[in-house]
Order: structure tokens, then C-alpha cells, then sequence
């Protein structure tokens, strides 16, 4: 079923039902999430998945287009690991149905389909959802307004968080930059967004993610100063919420602070880093290969701390489910094996040649599990599904269009990508 029509490049693109509702899906967390049986069910995104995979039951269950090894290592893995550490399959139930109905979902609907053009409806409702948080911080700032904020004059704009929102920002804001002749009033905006985060690891993911974009010696001479320069000068005076993250976390690296105590000690962004990554190493010792399966790190977590001083603490059990960030949880649940898998998919899947849309997308894409290396470990939220499948069909796009020009020897500058084109 068609819904809108766009002109691309003196071509009309007809968007789906599907994908619409799949790139909303992107933006949907904070507004239509609830707890629902003991598990955060988000009651726009979810029903939408659920429903594609069951009446698309053939296709997303098709070997040809669904992950299938991927799925079923994930699976076979975790069982292992959960028996072999005698945990509950609670957790892994609860990630791991809803990772196979959406993983399966998106790349079906993504199959045969203009990557690009599907890309580029996120950009334009990313766009939106830039200018809605710059709303957000004039009003709170000036006017004492709070609309979906928790932190006054810290843009979150339709994310939890600031650093959530980042994670959702950053693949449409290196696309717009990488494609800046088209995209200055885009770019701009979603900059000026992403600087009112006050986000410290966007800020550090966009420049090098900006270096390689532009990589030449000039530009690395130009970032890494600059880089260092706001990391160790700027930003641990600009606020008291950079300084004393800074003070916190250079403390607990060199000991000064015991942060497994009773008291309060550090921030809270500083204690959830430290206490799952101590997690995290305690699973690799019981089970180094395979970490303690999907949905496992939270059980352990508990059973780590269980009887220590560190349970009476504030911020026990924070981000105990999500392992803080992406990269400690896909360690602690998938181990070192699993970690090497997640590393190599990303990197077989980015396109280093050429500057068109395919080096954009991907590019971006990156910028998204950059971010979420630092802070944000779900599986499922802000998007991560929508660029990673993404990521993947990017690649096989690029290397299909590499092989056809490759078979009709045409020359090409930039082989097998396809020119950046204006937006729509």
C-alpha cells in the first residue's frame, strides 16, 4: 500500500506503509513506551512489528531475507550460556523474541527497497525532531516550560535522555554534513541541536566521525588539537555537570575513590560505567567465549553485588538491564566471540570509497553504535534496529552496484557508489 510520494532526482519513490510506520519506529521510545508485564513495551513501535511479522510470516521467516545466522547464533549461543552459568531464561525470553519479530520485520520491509530514499524520510523527520528540541530548550530556559524534558536547558527532544537522543541524532547529522551542499538548513539546525545535548561523547563521536569525513592530514591536524582541546580545557568548566563527571571519573581510575561502597561517592553516569564493566569482566572469567547470553547481564549483575556493601548504595542496579552502553553489554552477554562478530559486522559493512550516498549512510550509521558504545545498551531502542539493517543492506547495495559496473567496465571515480542527490 502506497502512502506519499516524493520526487528524487527526477524520479518518483512511493513509501510504503511499512516504511513509514519503520522510521517512526526510530522516534517512538519515550512517547509510547509503558511498562507492560514487566517489560518496556513501547505501544506504537511494537504492535506495528508484531503485526508485519505475522502477516508477513512467509517473508520474515524467509532464510533468503531474514538474518538467519545471525539470529540463530544469538540463540544458540545464549541457551549455552545460560545453562553453563545456571541462569533464568526470564531474560533471554524477553530480548530475544522481540530482537527476531524486529531484526526479521526490517529487513523484510527494507528488501528490494531504495535504501537511500527510506534513509532520507528519517533525516527529514530527524530534522523535525531538532527543531522541536531547540523549542524545548528556549522554553525551559527562558520561560520555565518544561514539554518532555527532566533537565532544564539540556535538549532531549523526544529521547529520555540527552545522550539518547544523540545516538538518534548522530547518523542524520553526518549524512546532512557529509552532503552539506544540500543540506545546510538541515545540517545547521541538527547541529546547533546536538551542541545543546551537552553531550560529552557526541560531541567527541562527531568530530572524529568529521576527520574521517573529511580526512586529510590538514583536517587531522585541525581535530585532534581541537578534540583534545575541548575534551581536557572546555568542557570541564563549561558546567558543573561536565567538571565533576570529569573529576569522578579520573578519581575512580586512579583508585582516589572506592566506588563499591554503601556511600555515595561519584555521579551516577561515572558508577553505572564502572559497576557493569566490573560486571562484565567477573561473566568473561566464568565464561570468556560466550559471555552469559542475551538478556543475562542484569541476573549477574545482581548475583556479582549480592552481599556486598555496594547494594546499599543509590545508585545500585542502575542501567543493570542495559549494561550502561551497547559495547559492555554485548561483551558480558556475547563474550569475546560475540564482541568479535559485532566489531567485524560493523566494519565489513562500512564503505571507506568513494563520498556518495552509500559512504554517507554508512558513515552515519556508525556514528550510532559510536554512540552507544559510551552510554545506551538496548538492543532494540532509539533506532538500532533501523541502522543496522541499514548498515547491512547499505553494503549490499554498494557491492552490487560495484559488481555491475565492474561486469560492464564502465569507469567510475567513485566504484559502485551512487552521487549524493538533493533532498527531496
Amino acid at each position: 500500500m502506497v502512502n506519499r510520494t516524493i520526487k528524487y532526482k527526477n524520479r518518483y519513490y512511493r513509501y510504503t506503509w511499512a516504511e513509514i510506520f519503520f522510521v517512526i519506529a526510530v522516534f517512538t521510545k519515550e512517547i509510547g513506551s509503558r511498562n507492560f508485564l514487566g517489560i518496556d513495551f513501547d505501544f506504537i513501535s511494537y504492535p506495528f512489528y508484531i503485526l508485519y511479522f505475522v502477516v508477513n510470516i512467509t517473508k520474515t521467516l524467509n532464510p533468503k531475507t531474514a538474518p538467519v545466522a545471525l539470529l540463530l547464533y544469538l540463540s544458540v549461543s545464549s541457551i549455552i550460556s545460560i545453562a553453563l552459568l545456571d541462569l533464568k531464561f526470564d531474560g533471554f525470553l524477553k530480548q530475544i523474541i522481540p530482537i527476531i519479530i524486529i531484526l526479521t520485520a526490517s529487513f523484510t520491509i527494507l528488501k528490494g527497497r531504495g535504501i537511500e530514499q527510506v534513509f532520507l524520510l528519517y533525516v527529514r523527520i530527524t530534522y523535525w525532531t531538532a527543531v522541536f528540541g531547540i523549542i524545548q530548550v528556549i522554553l525551559s530556559s527562558f520561560f520555565g516550560v518544561l514539554i518532555l524534558e527532566k533537565e532544564r536547558g539540556r535538549l532531549d527532544s523526544i529521547a529520555y535522555e540527552p545522550s539518547h537522543y544523540a545516538a538518534l541524532l548522530m547518523p542524520a547529522l553526518i549524512y546532512t554534513f557529509i552532503n552539506l551542499r544540500y543540506f545546510k538548513k538541515y545540517f545547521v539546525v541538527m547541529l546547533t541541536a546536538l551542541i545543546l545535548t551537552f553531550n560529552l561523547t557526541a560531541y567527541l563521536v562527531f568530530i572524529a566521525l568529521f576527520t574521517v569525513a573529511r580526512f586529510s592530514p590538514i583536517y587531522l591536524l585541525i581535530s585532534a588539537p581541537a578534540a583534545y582541546f575541548v575534551l581536557f580545557n572546555v568542557l570541564p568548566t563549561l558546567t558543573t555537570n561536565f567538571s565533576t563527571r570529569f573529576n569522578d571519573t579520573f578519581a575512580t581510575l586512579n583508585g582516589t575513590k572506592d566506588i563499591f561502597t554503601n556511600n555515595l561517592q561519584v555521579n551516577g553516569t561515572t558508577l553505572s560505567f564502572f559497576s557493569n564493566f566490573e560486571v562484565a569482566k567477573s561473566v568473561l572469567s566464568a565464561s570468556p567465549l560466550t559471555g552469559c547470553g542475551i538478556g543475562g547481564h542484569e541476573e549477574m549483575y545482581f548475583r556479582h553485588f549480592a552481599g556486598t556493601p555496594f547494594v546499599s548504595n543509590y545508585y545500585y542496579g542502575l542501567n543493570a538491564k542495559s549494561a550502561h552502553s551497547l559495547s559492555i553489554r554485548v561483551l558480558s552477554e556475547l563474550g569475546i566471540v560475540g564482541m568479535a562478530l559485532y566489531i567485524f559486522t560493523l566494519i565489513r559493512n562500512l564503505i571507506f570509497s568513494g563520498k556518495g550516498v552509500h559512504f554517507a549512510i554508512s558513515l552515519g550509521c556508525l556514528g550510532h553504535f559510536l554512540c552507544k558504545s559510551f552510554k545506551l545498551g538496548g538492543y532494540i531502542d532509539y533506532g538500532t534496529p533501523f541502522f543496522f539493517t541499514i548498515l547491512i543492506l547499505n553494503a549490499r547495495e554498494y557491492r552490487s552496484h560495484f559488481k555491475k559496473k565492474k561486469i560492464g567496465n564502465a569507469p567510475s571515480k567513485r566504484p559502485g557508489d551512487l552521487p549524493l542527490y538533493p533532498a527531496p
